[in-house]
């Protein structure tokens, strides 16, 4: 295998509509197998290199190195892949390709150690943000629909795909993304986040589409800043007489949904005015920020990226956080507002997640936002109920990139992948999230690391 020194670089997914390669009125044959206790287990790492992805197990991600020669699954892999573990059963890499349809596939450890792919494969067009809720990978976005006004403007959709991991089916919703918040602009949601029996997203509004513009969505004054012709791509789309970037972004709203309200049909709104919307971005992928700690707290992450705006609907509120305590239906007046921005010495979040306890691992911005998630080369760690905020000390001094892949969580330490100027190859790292200290990890013959995990023999 052809490997080049490479820097890291942050694979982007775009919007959604997930339908099957296969027929999706049959069930699998077998249903899905249970792990038995003494089941083989392997630690999982995605590397890519030359349009190709190899899936190489390992037995430590602490010590030596990791090769995909006669170790690795080698499969075709485009540049704009996501690969995410469900639990520690499967392996899905959803792929997007440029508007074609490109190929969703999932893997497995068989009961000899070695990674295999699953039978069925689906077609994957577009996707802006993806989540799992129970059996279920989902996948969102917001389109037009059929729905029009009087002069033809389509109305904006929300639409689901649920990729049922047991059955391997696929199945897709949809329901009206138009003034979803009552305020006129159509939303996207961001990220899926299964606690306390319930589903939480991050609901972003995305300005007026022009069905929204003919219903008097544009706040006066902001009249100049609908579009005369069609601008951007992907997510960053804006059709010509539209107004692209919400005119609300000094607020967040968090939707809650039932659990088994996989029509997403009986939202509870959660708002407040002391953070913008909860979401992270790079290019058209939406990031999810919001996250429960083990104890069902939901801590609510607002990069503020709406600071990227030029004109004057540009957020007032710095990168920060607020938290929906377990079972409630809004945000903790008690626990207040924590500026992450001020804490960071000025640097914003670019993507978060929960390691374990109510700890969590923040990517953050060194020098500004900017829509392809460079210069994010720092790392820190928020603990939520004490509100302390510890920057990531040991980081090589010649770092080069981190990677904003999910990264793998075990016994209270994250395992993520970073690059340096040094090295001809990328490696992974552990984070003790009670000390906020680096050791480093497995070197991994690639040029980047899509990927770190681990599965549990289903077979």
């Amino acid at each position: 295998m052809k490997m080049k020194k490479r820097l890291l670089y942050f694979a982007a997914f775009s919007a959604c509509c997930l339908a099957a390669a296969c027929s999706n009125d049959e069930p699998a044959t077998d249903p899905d197998p249970v792990p038995a206790p003494d089941a083989a287990s392997a630690y999982v790492v995605v590397g890519s290199a030359d349009g190709a992805a190899y899936l190489m197990a390992n037995e430590s991600l602490e010590e030596g190195d990791i090769t995909a020669a006669g170790n690795g699954l080698e499969v075709s892999a485009g540049n704009s892949s996501t690969w995410f573990f469900f639990g520690d059963k499967y392996l899905y890499h959803l792929s997007y390709s440029q508007g074609q349809a490109g190929t969703t596939s999932a893997y497995y450890l068989d009961a000899d150690g070695r990674i295999r792919a699953r039978s069925k494969e689906y077609n994957i067009l577009n996707f802006w943000t993806y989540g799992m809720v129970g059996n279920y990978v989902i996948t969102s976005a917001a389109a037009a629909g059929d729905k029009t006004d009087e002069a033809g403007n389509k109305a904006y959709n929300l639409t689901f795909t649920l990729l049922d991991v047991v059955n391997e089916t696929s199945r897709t919703q949809t329901v009206l993304s138009e003034d979803f918040l009552g305020n006129k602009e159509y939303v996207m949601f961001s990220g899926l986040l299964e606690a306390n029996g319930k589903i939480y997203t991050a609901v972003v509004p995305m300005g007026c589409s022009p069905y929204g513009v003919k219903a008097g969505g544009v706040l006066p004054g902001n009249e100049a800043l609908v579009t005369g012709n069609e601008s951007g791509t992907g997510g960053g789309r804006a059709e010509a007489g539209s107004l692209s970037g919400t005119q609300y972004a000094d607020h967040c709203w968090v939707a809650i949904y039932d659990a088994d309200d996989l029509e997403f049909a009986h939202p509870t709104l959660v708002h407040t005015d002391k953070l913008s919307y909860a979401c992270g971005r790079m290019r058209s992928a939406y990031y999810q920020t919001i996250w429960a700690a083990d104890n069902g707290d939901v801590y609510v992450f607002s990069p503020s990226y709406a600071k990227t705006y030029t004109d004057a609907r540009t957020t007032t509120h710095n990168s920060g956080v607020m938290r929906i305590k377990a079972g409630a239906t809004e945000f903790d007046d008690a626990y207040g507002y924590v500026d992450i921005e001020a804490l960071s010495g000025g640097h914003p979040i670019y993507r978060c997640w929960h390691i374990c306890e109510d700890y969590f691992l923040l990517q953050l911005y060194t020098d500004g936002y900017n829509i392809m998630g460079k210069n994010t080369s720092e790392l820190a760690i928020y603990k939520g109920e004490t509100k302390t905020f510890t920057k990531v000390s040991g980081l090589p001094a010649d770092l080069s990139s981190i990677s904003s892949k999910t990264p793998y969580c075990e016994n209270g330490a994250a395992y993520v992948a970073i690059g340096t100027e040094s090295a001809d190859h990328p490696f992974v790292c552990k984070i003790d999230m009670a000390t906020g200290r680096v050791s480093q990890g497995i070197s991994v013959d690639a040029d980047e690391i899509n990927a770190i995990g681990k599965l549990v023999c289903v077979e």
